[in-house]
């Protein structure tokens, strides 16, 4: 029998690892997310998750412990405290590279909320990233068009796992509209960054992001380019504050209420934005884009990843990164609780999966 020459030996092991070659993709086409199948109670739709963010190789899930949220699971009998979730990253990578399509079971890591949640204005967490073992939080707060944010530490201590601190930052948000705050944040140059979920909303186009250093201080105001669709969570920023951000617009067919609601100064942005857009048996907004923090202000690098839609639209809530694979992204309830991977638009595809099962 004839030996193989080595291109085709390299050519069967690409077709066998079950990735797609990435020749011929083009990095604009709407890429589909990987579902990553869950297991046990971290699969369950009443998570209501709100973000996604790293410390060291394991990536944390944060439930929003929403008032409905935490009275739910009150009512599960031996629920004693809220918690977060933990998944180490060597088993999500062995589930992308298809290794182990075993569903994922992740850790429970117990988060003491203080009395936090007491105060009636409370909505929930919306967002989290690290510094070590060191977290910052940013948790909703107010009712109708009286919001506001607050900025909390806590320390991943391991008998203890998740303790918030005392102390906690005001966020005074950019505009009066119901529902809206602070849904992301992420780390640069040594200080936190909290984003404004709708960049672009008023008359005027004004929009800004709060910066607040590690060592504490009031939030210092800076810039951030009209940016249309929600900004819902954010990666680790890189070594030239550039980081991901995810988008979302809920549309089913013919509505176009959230996307008006959201979008009201059409002429401010640089990109078109439509609030009607054609395919699909969805008409939502699914997509990461790339932001950049210069230290003066925040602006879009114009580098958009957009998801293939599915039948129904799908609120995408959190993001981080993955190596240089892609990223994982995670919805809140809406319409269901999916974790998924979407590569970068320079990596091939990964291997299809079978749907997860229905918790």
């Amino acid at each position: 029998m004839r030996t193989p020459t080595l291109p085709l030996v390299a050519l069967l092991a690409l077709s066998c690892s079950g990735a797609q070659r990435p020749r011929g993709r083009d990095p604009n086409d709407p890429v589909p997310v990987l579902a990553v199948c869950l297991a046990g109670d971290a699969a369950a739709r009443g998570n209501e998750y709100s973000g996604l963010a790293w410390h060291g190789d394991d990536l944390f899930l944060l439930p929003q412990w929403s008032p409905r949220g935490l009275a739910r699971a009150r009512a599960q009998p031996g629920f004693t405290r809220p918690y977060v979730y933990r998944i180490a990253g060597a088993r999500l990578r062995a589930w992308i590279d298809g290794r182990d399509r075993a569903p994922i079971a992740p850790e429970r890591v117990d988060f003491d909320l203080l009395d936090l949640a007491n105060n009636p204005d409370y909505q929930g967490f919306e967002a989290m990233a690290f510094d070590g073992d060191r977290a910052a939080l940013t948790v909703e707060r107010g009712d109708r068009d009286r919001m506001s944010g607050l900025l909390v530490t806590a320390r991943l201590d391991p008998a203890r796992g998740l303790v918030l601190e005392r102390d906690a930052l005001t966020l005074e948000v950019p505009m009066r509209s119901d529902n809206h705050a602070y849904e992301a944040l992420t780390l640069v140059d040594g200080a936190w960054l909290a984003l404004f979920e709708a960049n672009g909303m008023d008359t005027s186009c004004a929009s800004s992001a709060l910066r607040v250093e590690r060592r504490g201080g009031d939030p210092r105001a800076i810039a951030v380019e009209a940016i249309p669709y929600r900004v819902t969570d954010a990666t680790t920023a890189d070594a030239d504050g550039r980081f991901w951000v995810t988008q979302y617009s809920y549309r089913e067919v013919g509505d176009t209420r959230e996307c008006d609601r959201t979008i009201r100064a059409v002429g401010c942005f640089q990109e078109a934005v439509d609030c009607d857009p054609r395919g699909g048996t969805t008409r939502s907004v699914e997509r990461l884009l790339e932001l950049r923090d210069d230290g003066a202000s925040v602006r879009s690098t114009g580098r958009v990843i957009r998801f293939v839609r599915e039948d129904r639209a799908r609120n995408w809530e959190g993001v981080a990164r993955l190596d240089q694979r892609g990223f994982m992204v995670v919805t809140d309830e809406w319409p269901r609780t999916i974790l998924g991977f979407v590569p970068s638009p320079d990596q091939p595809l990964p291997a299809p999966a079978a749907p997860c099962p229905t918790p």
